[in-house]
């Protein structure tokens, strides 16, 4: 039960973190940078790609804080027999 419970919080925490990092922070740069400064389909395309891995980095870190959340909340439990 605490692996599900554990999985749960890892995929919660990278969940959460990569959608709030797509929504709140990638879409308005990325709107910014095509409206802006791209000259043609090869420059959004590379913007389009960095998004992806900055996307990514954003997942792992959110899975590492779930676990940490998660780590942090069994030590407080109290031990049962």
């Amino acid at each position: 039960m605490k692996i599900l419970i554990r999985l749960l919080c890892i995929l919660g925490g990278a969940l959460t973190l990569s959608f709030l990092a797509a929504k709140g922070v990638l879409a308005p740069i990325g709107q910014w940078y095509e409206m802006n400064n791209a000259r043609s389909f090869d420059d959004v395309s590379d913007a389009f790609v960095l998004a992806l891995a900055v996307q990514a980095i954003f997942a792992v870190a959110g899975g590492w804080l779930g676990d940490w959340v998660f780590r942090k909340w069994r030590h407080k439990q109290p031990d049962r027999p």
